[in-house]
């Protein structure tokens, strides 16, 4: 899957780039294979949607100015922190006949009979792989199926995922666990103290007096 989207070149930089936010705009930087990093500013809407499609691992054919297309990819996005707006892109332009690296998603899909029935919470310990390898093997996703985790004990480990052998899976080990299920956490209610035999439990705003102790501030109290 190949995506198109169009950029122009940035002329506003530092404090100016807030303005271009308000505009409607990303902005954003291209580097990579035979190109000179080059300030870019997209539209906010079309990148918005070529991200949901592309990810970090699919291609895109960006036209820059109105020029012929180049191959690329979306290498790092930055959002802010409190409403998730995009706020600046990074792309690298790559070469089709050279291995490159990329980040590809694991989705996670089916059902686990340990979580429907024993009320077990589902664990990511993987969310993504880096992988090396041709512009043309990208994948967008990798599918995990977690219906195999059928009991506590049960684990999804690389080795188990159906990962396409023209990629490359880097600092991972194929024993490495991607997904199992963890029991649910049991609440303890605290039990009442029970007083011991012999022992006064005092009523609320009352006190007992320690062993040796007496009662004389409770005794003058029912006096007066």
């Amino acid at each position: 899957m190949t995506l198109n989207l169009k950029a122009k070149t940035r002329k506003e930089l530092g404090k100016k780039v807030q303005a271009l936010r308000a505009q409607g705009s990303v902005p954003a930087v291209i580097y990579g294979h035979g190109q000179t990093n080059q300030n870019l500013e997209f539209n906010y809407i079309e990148f918005e949607k070529v991200l949901k499609e592309a990810g970090e691992s699919t291609i895109i054919d960006l036209s820059i100015d109105g020029g012929a297309p180049i191959k690329t990819i979306i290498s790092e996005v930055q959002f802010e922190p409190v409403k998730g707006r995009i706020t600046h892109a990074d792309l690298h332009q790559i070469n089709m006949k050279e291995k490159m690296h990329a980040t590809i998603p694991l989705t996670f899909t089916g059902e686990s009979r340990a979580v429907k029935e024993d009320a077990g919470v589902l664990v990511h310990n993987v969310s993504e792989l880096e992988v090396h390898c041709l512009p043309t093997d990208l994948i967008h996703e990798i599918v995990v199926d977690i219906t195999p985790l059928n009991t506590f004990d049960d684990v999804i480990t690389l080795a188990d995922l159906k990962i396409p052998a023209t990629l490359e899976v880097l600092h991972h080990h194929p024993d490495d666990a991607i997904a199992n299920v963890a029991r649910p956490k049991v609440e303890v209610e605290e039990t009442p103290a029970v007083p011991a035999e012999g022992e006064t439990v005092p009523a609320e705003g009352e006190t007992v007096p320690a062993e040796g102790e007496t009662a004389t501030a409770n005794e003058d109290k029912d006096k007066k």
